[in-house]
């Protein structure tokens, strides 16, 4: 018989469990990294698909004529539309604190398919709310057109020391015909 004994009689137990151990590991790692990877171009294509549809929204064709765009004004008059316009405005006024004096409409315009709603505004704004007012004016559906803005100081007031900013202001929406 053999005289051969193994010195450490339980190394290939070991070495077959620590292999076996690394296999699972690299198989958990490796499916790991595949369902990030998997996951990040899931998500590249849902943001794909994301800026498509944005940008179709906006190249959308005109609507037809019986129907009328949220960027318009809406009235079964101009004068209905018009005085829509001002309604508007002097929400967003008093959501600003303005203080509107005067707001006058002016004449209405019939221009190429569409109608002019022209609206004067003067009022005394708080000079920390000028820049809000601007830009909801600015980010207004219906579209707002501020056509002129004129801006002087204020007469100071006797109960507040806040500074104040008088203006006046021209502007329109627009109502297709």
């Amino acid at each position: 018989m053999s005289d051969f004994h193994f010195s450490r009689p339980k190394l290939p137990r070991q070495v077959l469990t620590v292999l076996f151990a690394g296999f699972v590991l690299f198989g958990v790692g490796a499916t790991g990294l595949t369902l990030s990877v998997a996951n990040g171009k899931a998500d590249a294509i849902a943001d794909m698909r994301h800026t498509i549809a944005r940008a179709e929204a906006r190249t959308a064709p005109a609507q037809p004529s019986g129907e009328t765009s949220e960027h318009f004004y809406k009235g079964t008059t101009p004068q209905l539309a018009q005085a829509a316009l001002q309604t508007d405005l002097q929400t967003l006024a008093e959501a600003h604190d303005i203080a509107v004096e005067v707001m006058r409409a002016d004449e209405i315009e019939q221009m190429d398919g569409m109608v002019r709603l022209n609206l004067t505004m003067t009022a005394v704004v708080p000079e920390a709310e000028l820049g809000g007012f601007l830009q909801s004016v600015s980010g207004r559906e219906p579209i707002l057109v501020v056509e002129d803005l004129s801006l002087r100081r204020a007469r100071a007031s006797r109960s507040g020391s806040d500074r104040r900013v008088a203006m006046t202001m021209k502007l329109y929406g627009l109502l297709p015909r």
